[in-house]
């Protein structure tokens, strides 16, 4: 009986842990709020080309759509320069799996499995962000899993 509910204040414990922090999610929200929201095709010129790589739009369209909701944070006002650890806390504010959940989203999109390459310690910014997945996308193996 006690063993039942030291698990479940365990439980409780971890899944607060794990969970994302609404406190700092609203305060970066705020800090965004004074920046005009800009629709997907007005967002989509912020990213005209990655190193001479032209970005593909049903990508830049699948971050404006997916990073909302793994991190609650408004994407219409997030710019390329905004870095995902120092202005957007991401992983802070979003679940603890959302790379897991990015990598299952691409696949599931573009049917190009990353999860073997993705490492968002090593992306510091949105724009690097992006660069990684449009790179992703433009891979020899790529065409390979699809």
């Amino acid at each position: 009986m006690w063993q039942s509910a030291i698990n479940y204040l365990r439980n409780l414990r971890t899944y607060r842990d794990l969970s994302p922090d609404a406190g700092i999610r609203r305060s970066i929200n705020v800090q965004l709020s004074s920046r005009p929201s800009l629709a997907l095709d007005e967002w989509s010129k912020l990213f005209p080309g990655l190193l001479n790589e032209p970005v593909s739009h049903k990508l830049l369209a699948f971050v404006y759509d997916q990073l909302p909701i793994y991190s609650g944070l408004e994407i219409s006002k997030i710019r390329p320069s905004d870095r995902l650890i120092e202005d957007l806390q991401l992983p802070l504010v979003c679940w603890f799996d959302w790379p897991h959940q990015l990598c299952g989203d691409f696949y599931k999109t573009f049917q190009v499995d990353i999860s073997e390459n993705f490492d968002e310690s090593l992306l510091e910014t949105i724009g690097d962000l992006v660069w990684f997945l449009n790179k992703q996308l433009k891979s020899p193996d790529s065409i390979a899993s699809g």
